[in-house]
This record gives structure tokens, sequence and C-alpha cells, in this order.
């Protein structure tokens, strides 16, 4: 059974859960677009690689804004602090938050920190943080957490098992650069829990469990808008010669996305 948008009565809400995970997993660019595919078959170049990490980075520096736009728009104390533990393990202690892991994800390809924060993005990179900064400051928090820990983390950590080992066989990356990725493997589990959980308790109304597929559905076509960017810029483009980026700094203000 799929979701009907012009049904006027609520579903059941363990009812309504399955049907978001099954949409969830249904046509999913991180598991399905070509470019994610030649990532886990190991057939990207390191150059392609590269690219691919200084453009997925532009969106792995973003959680703690994210969490902090869910926390202004938490409807009280109890999934304030629900999102709050998530806000707290993305930050983490210097030198030990997700921001820093990603980084050395980076380092391990041989892209420095300032290379990394200060990379030209693709147009469709940019299009896709905005959206994402969007759903997460100015949604309700059961939307925002559907959009981005049932469709965003719940799909990581199948991402991170393929991508780890794709590493394994063929880009052999080194020490902790997989340290983000292997971290995500277990935490995203908990955090794609939370989401479900929000989602049972809270969109118990057919106008919200409208809503919440909304921004379902907006996730996954973000993602599928980031890696046709990716797979036109670095795998086409190739051939075609050069696709356009802008920088930080220069196209974007300094402190891009903040200043979106």
């Amino acid at each position: 059974m799929r979701f009907d948008f012009d049904r006027d009565e609520a579903y059941e809400p363990a009812t309504f859960l399955a049907m978001l995970q099954t949409e969830v997993r249904e046509g999913n660019a991180r598991l399905e677009h070509p470019f994610v595919k030649l990532l886990f078959d190991a057939k990207l170049t390191m150059d392609q690689l590269r690219g691919f990490a200084k453009q997925d980075f532009a969106l792995k520096r973003c959680p703690t804004w994210w969490n902090a736009g869910r926390l202004l728009n938490a409807p009280n104390l109890d999934v304030q602090r629900r999102v709050a533990r998530s806000l707290l393990e993305e930050l983490g202690e210097e030198g030990e938050g997700h921001t820093e892991m990603y980084l050395r994800f980076g380092a391990a390809l041989g892209i420095s920190e300032r290379d990394m924060f200060g990379a030209p993005l693709l147009p469709s990179t940019i299009l896709v943080v905005d959206q994402f900064m969007a759903i997460n400051r100015h949604r309700p928090v059961v939307e925002s957490l559907a959009s981005g820990s049932v469709a965003g983390e719940a799909i990581n950590v199948e991402f991170c098992t393929r991508f780890v080992a794709a590493s394994d066989r063929g880009y052999h990356i080194a020490g902790d650069g997989l340290e983000w990725f292997n971290e995500h493997v277990v935490a995203d589990q908990t955090h794609g829990s939370t989401g479900e959980t929000l989602v049972l308790e809270y969109a118990t109304t057919k106008e919200l469990q409208n809503r919440v597929v909304d921004a379902v559905i907006r996730s996954k076509a973000a993602y599928w808008v980031f890696f046709e960017g990716l797979y036109q810029a670095y795998v086409l483009g190739e051939v075609a010669g050069g696709y356009p980026h802008y920088s930080p700094g220069h196209h974007l203000p300094a402190s891009y996305p903040f200043a979106s």
C-alpha cells in the first residue's frame, strides 16, 4: 500500500512509519545513482574521489546547524533534549567532532583542511545545501527529522558500509581516513531511530503525515540533484570539458552556508 496524499483519514502511526521507510529506500540516489554505483564498485579515479569529498564536505559540515535549527523548532523539553544529544554528538570535543572526522577523510586523499573548507562548489551542491538548510531552519522538527534522520541517516548505515568495503577493495584509504564512515555505521542507527520515534509520536494527523512525506520526498530529490551534479561534472565533464564551480569568499559569502 502506497501513501495517498488525498486520503482524509490519518494512517495508524506504525502503518505510516512503514510506508515512510519503504518510500525512503525506493529509488534512493544514495544507493542507486550511477555515480554512487561507480563509488561502491571502486571504479572512480582518485581525482573523482577527491571531487566527491570536497562537494560532500559542503553537506557533512552542516549537521550542527541543522540540529540547531531543529532545536529551535522543537515543541517541548523532551524533544529538545533528544535533538540536543544529536547536536552534542556532532560537535564532539575539539578535534573529535564529526566535521573533524570528515576532514581526516579529505587529508587521507591529500586534501588540506583549507582546501576542504574553501572548495569551489558545483551549482547542484549549492542548491542541495540550501534546500537542507531551509528544511531544518523553517519546518517543524518532526518534518526536518523525517527528512534527515529517517530519509538520510537510515540510509547512511548502508552507504557507509558499502563505501568502506569499496575502500578495502580498491581505494585503500589509510589510517583514520575512514573514521567518519565507520562512526556512522553505528551512530546513525540511533539517529534514525530518534526520527522514527518522533514520527510515531507526532505524525498522527493526516495533515502532518502529508507534510512529513513531502519533506522526505524533497530530501530524496535533493540527493538525486547532488549526485547528478557530481556525475555531470566529474564523470561526463571529463569528456565534455569543464563545469562551473562557485567559490566561498568570491562568488558566495565567505561564511557560506551559514550566511545563506
